[in-house]
Protein backbone atom coordinates (compact mmCIF):
# COMPACT_ATOMS: atom_id res chain seq x y z
CA UNK A 1 0.00 0.00 0.00
CA UNK A 2 1.23 3.41 -0.94
CA UNK A 3 2.54 5.60 2.29
CA UNK A 4 3.32 8.55 2.67
CA UNK A 5 6.95 9.93 3.69
CA UNK A 6 9.08 11.95 5.47
CA UNK A 7 13.06 11.63 4.83
CA UNK A 8 15.61 13.64 5.22
CA UNK A 9 19.06 14.24 3.96
CA UNK A 10 17.74 12.77 0.43
CA UNK A 11 19.99 14.36 -1.84
CA UNK A 12 22.78 12.42 -2.06
CA UNK A 13 24.07 8.82 -0.91
CA UNK A 14 21.48 6.83 0.91
CA UNK A 15 19.23 8.87 0.92
CA UNK A 16 18.71 9.78 -2.76
CA UNK A 17 18.67 6.07 -3.73
CA UNK A 18 16.39 5.22 -1.02
CA UNK A 19 14.09 8.10 -2.05
CA UNK A 20 14.35 7.05 -5.47
CA UNK A 21 13.60 3.01 -4.80
CA UNK A 22 10.41 4.07 -2.25
CA UNK A 23 9.39 6.64 -5.08
CA UNK A 24 9.46 2.85 -7.53
CA UNK A 25 7.48 1.39 -5.20
CA UNK A 26 4.61 4.15 -5.59
CA UNK A 27 5.64 6.06 -2.30
CA UNK A 28 4.62 9.40 -1.92
CA UNK A 29 7.91 11.41 -0.67
CA UNK A 30 8.08 14.43 1.55
CA UNK A 31 12.49 15.25 0.92
CA UNK A 32 13.99 17.84 3.54
CA UNK A 33 17.65 18.65 2.49
CA UNK A 34 19.65 21.82 3.16
CA UNK A 35 20.52 21.96 -0.72
CA UNK A 36 18.58 20.10 -3.96
CA UNK A 37 21.48 18.38 -5.77
CA UNK A 38 21.22 17.99 -9.76
CA UNK A 39 20.26 14.47 -9.16
CA UNK A 40 17.13 14.59 -6.71
CA UNK A 41 15.78 17.48 -9.02
CA UNK A 42 15.78 15.41 -12.27
CA UNK A 43 14.32 12.74 -9.24
CA UNK A 44 11.71 15.43 -9.13
CA UNK A 45 11.07 15.36 -12.70
CA UNK A 46 10.56 12.00 -12.99
CA UNK A 47 7.61 11.83 -10.42
CA UNK A 48 6.68 15.16 -9.47
CA UNK A 49 3.50 14.45 -8.63
CA UNK A 50 5.13 12.24 -5.83
CA UNK A 51 7.88 13.76 -4.55
CA UNK A 52 8.05 17.10 -3.30
CA UNK A 53 10.81 19.30 -1.90
CA UNK A 54 11.68 21.13 1.07
CA UNK A 55 14.89 23.45 1.92
CA UNK A 56 15.88 23.05 5.27
CA UNK A 57 18.94 22.70 7.68
CA UNK A 58 17.37 19.84 10.02
CA UNK A 59 19.09 21.72 13.17
CA UNK A 60 17.01 25.10 12.65
CA UNK A 61 13.14 24.42 14.43
CA UNK A 62 11.50 26.90 13.22
CA UNK A 63 12.08 25.82 9.56
CA UNK A 64 11.34 22.21 10.25
CA UNK A 65 7.86 22.89 12.51
CA UNK A 66 7.29 25.53 9.14
CA UNK A 67 7.67 22.74 7.25
CA UNK A 68 5.45 20.15 8.79
CA UNK A 69 2.64 22.85 9.04
CA UNK A 70 3.29 22.74 5.17
CA UNK A 71 2.80 18.83 4.86
CA UNK A 72 -0.02 18.90 6.35
CA UNK A 73 -1.62 21.10 4.77
CA UNK A 74 -1.35 18.38 1.54
CA UNK A 75 -1.71 15.34 3.20
CA UNK A 76 -3.63 14.26 6.51
CA UNK A 77 -0.96 11.89 7.71
CA UNK A 78 2.58 10.03 7.55
CA UNK A 79 3.44 6.79 7.53
CA UNK A 80 6.88 6.83 8.07
CA UNK A 81 9.63 9.28 9.03
CA UNK A 82 13.42 8.17 7.69
CA UNK A 83 15.61 10.86 9.50
CA UNK A 84 18.72 10.07 7.59
CA UNK A 85 20.69 13.24 6.88
CA UNK A 86 23.75 13.09 8.84
CA UNK A 87 27.83 14.35 8.62
CA UNK A 88 31.08 12.92 9.48
CA UNK A 89 33.42 16.06 9.77
CA UNK A 90 36.21 13.76 11.14
CA UNK A 91 37.06 11.94 7.47
CA UNK A 92 40.79 11.88 8.25
CA UNK A 93 40.39 10.00 12.04
CA UNK A 94 42.68 12.14 13.78
CA UNK A 95 44.03 11.17 16.90
CA UNK A 96 42.62 12.79 20.26
CA UNK A 97 45.73 14.90 20.09
CA UNK A 98 44.88 16.09 16.87
CA UNK A 99 41.29 16.17 16.93
CA UNK A 100 39.75 19.28 16.07
CA UNK A 101 36.97 19.97 18.88
CA UNK A 102 34.85 22.72 16.92
CA UNK A 103 33.01 19.66 14.81
CA UNK A 104 31.75 18.03 17.50
CA UNK A 105 28.57 20.12 18.48
CA UNK A 106 27.94 20.22 14.50
CA UNK A 107 28.01 16.96 14.80
CA UNK A 108 26.28 15.90 17.63
CA UNK A 109 23.67 18.99 16.38
CA UNK A 110 22.98 16.80 13.21
CA UNK A 111 23.27 13.51 13.88
CA UNK A 112 22.03 13.02 17.44
CA UNK A 113 19.24 16.13 18.24
CA UNK A 114 18.29 16.87 14.83
CA UNK A 115 16.34 13.74 14.63
CA UNK A 116 14.37 14.33 17.75
CA UNK A 117 13.66 17.79 16.36
CA UNK A 118 11.91 16.54 13.08
CA UNK A 119 10.13 13.84 15.43
CA UNK A 120 8.79 16.61 17.67
CA UNK A 121 7.37 18.11 14.63
CA UNK A 122 5.75 15.18 12.64
CA UNK A 123 4.63 13.50 15.55
CA UNK A 124 0.85 14.79 15.02
CA UNK A 125 0.91 13.68 11.45
CA UNK A 126 2.62 10.84 12.19
CA UNK A 127 0.34 9.74 14.86
CA UNK A 128 -2.95 9.44 12.25
CA UNK A 129 -0.29 7.19 9.71
CA UNK A 130 -1.01 3.63 8.98
CA UNK A 131 2.87 2.23 9.18
CA UNK A 132 3.82 4.56 12.38
CA UNK A 133 7.57 3.82 11.74
CA UNK A 134 10.34 6.09 12.56
CA UNK A 135 13.72 5.24 11.08
CA UNK A 136 16.72 6.55 12.54
CA UNK A 137 19.67 5.78 10.35
CA UNK A 138 22.45 5.17 12.68
CA UNK A 139 25.73 2.64 12.29
CA UNK A 140 27.34 -0.08 14.06
CA UNK A 141 29.76 3.02 14.87
CA UNK A 142 26.81 3.70 17.30
CA UNK A 143 27.55 0.35 19.41
CA UNK A 144 29.28 0.36 22.33
CA UNK A 145 29.56 -3.03 23.75
CA UNK A 146 31.13 -4.14 20.14
CA UNK A 147 32.88 -0.67 19.63
CA UNK A 148 36.73 -1.04 17.68
CA UNK A 149 37.55 1.85 16.75
CA UNK A 150 40.16 3.99 18.53
CA UNK A 151 39.09 7.07 16.92
CA UNK A 152 36.63 8.91 14.91
CA UNK A 153 35.02 10.11 18.50
CA UNK A 154 32.53 12.82 17.25
CA UNK A 155 30.97 10.29 14.67
CA UNK A 156 30.54 7.45 17.22
CA UNK A 157 29.56 9.11 19.60
CA UNK A 158 26.86 11.19 18.05
CA UNK A 159 25.76 7.48 16.57
CA UNK A 160 25.48 6.09 20.18
CA UNK A 161 23.48 9.11 20.90
CA UNK A 162 21.37 8.57 17.97
CA UNK A 163 20.92 5.04 19.49
CA UNK A 164 19.71 6.56 22.97
CA UNK A 165 17.31 8.57 21.00
CA UNK A 166 15.69 6.10 19.39
CA UNK A 167 15.64 3.64 22.27
CA UNK A 168 13.77 6.55 24.45
CA UNK A 169 11.02 7.41 21.54
CA UNK A 170 10.18 3.77 21.67
CA UNK A 171 9.25 3.75 25.27
CA UNK A 172 7.71 6.98 25.13
CA UNK A 173 5.39 6.17 21.68
CA UNK A 174 5.18 1.79 22.12
CA UNK A 175 1.72 2.77 23.91
CA UNK A 176 0.70 4.86 21.19
CA UNK A 177 1.66 1.75 18.19
CA UNK A 178 4.51 4.02 16.81
CA UNK A 179 7.56 1.52 15.95
CA UNK A 180 11.18 2.68 16.35
CA UNK A 181 14.24 1.76 15.19
CA UNK A 182 18.04 2.66 14.96
CA UNK A 183 19.24 1.23 11.63
CA UNK A 184 22.45 0.22 10.91
CA UNK A 185 22.40 0.50 7.05
CA UNK A 186 26.10 -1.36 6.45
CA UNK A 187 29.04 -0.31 5.18
CA UNK A 188 28.51 0.99 1.40
CA UNK A 189 30.51 2.92 -0.84
CA UNK A 190 29.95 6.63 -0.52
CA UNK A 191 31.58 9.99 1.21
CA UNK A 192 31.46 8.65 4.76
CA UNK A 193 32.10 4.71 3.62
CA UNK A 194 35.06 5.72 0.99
CA UNK A 195 35.52 3.10 -1.85
CA UNK A 196 36.42 0.31 -0.23
CA UNK A 197 33.03 -0.68 1.03
CA UNK A 198 31.73 -4.28 0.08
CA UNK A 199 28.42 -2.98 -1.69
CA UNK A 200 27.08 0.19 -3.39
CA UNK A 201 24.80 2.64 -2.04
CA UNK A 202 21.99 1.07 -4.19
CA UNK A 203 22.53 -1.84 -2.63
CA UNK A 204 22.63 -0.16 1.12
CA UNK A 205 19.22 1.00 0.11
CA UNK A 206 17.81 -1.71 -1.55
CA UNK A 207 18.46 -3.30 1.75
CA UNK A 208 17.14 0.06 3.67
CA UNK A 209 13.98 -0.31 1.80
CA UNK A 210 12.89 -3.56 3.08
CA UNK A 211 13.34 -3.10 6.32
CA UNK A 212 11.25 0.13 5.68
CA UNK A 213 8.12 -1.17 4.10
CA UNK A 214 8.22 -4.65 6.46
CA UNK A 215 5.48 -5.22 9.39
CA UNK A 216 7.59 -4.44 12.72
CA UNK A 217 6.88 -5.65 16.41
CA UNK A 218 6.49 -3.16 18.91
CA UNK A 219 8.57 -5.64 21.10
CA UNK A 220 10.74 -6.42 18.69
CA UNK A 221 14.53 -4.69 18.98
CA UNK A 222 15.22 -1.03 18.14
CA UNK A 223 18.89 -1.16 17.27
CA UNK A 224 19.22 -3.49 14.11
CA UNK A 225 21.55 -4.63 11.32
CA UNK A 226 20.82 -4.61 7.47
CA UNK A 227 19.00 -7.74 8.13
CA UNK A 228 16.12 -6.26 10.69
CA UNK A 229 18.43 -8.96 13.10
CA UNK A 230 19.09 -6.49 16.82
CA UNK A 231 22.68 -5.75 17.10
CA UNK A 232 24.13 -5.07 20.75
CA UNK A 233 23.98 -2.44 22.12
Amino acid sequence: MPQNVLITGANRGLGLELTRILLQQAHRIFAINRRESEALLQLRDEFPDDLLLYSADVTDEPAIADIMRRIGERVEHLDLVVNNAAVHLEHSKPELEQVDFSVYLPTFSINAVAPLIVIKHALPLLRRGNGKLIANISSEAGGIGTAWRKNEYSYCMSKAALNMASRLLQNAYKEEGIKVLALHPGWFSSDMGGSQAPITTRQAAQDVAKLLTKTWSLDGPVYVDPEGKALAW
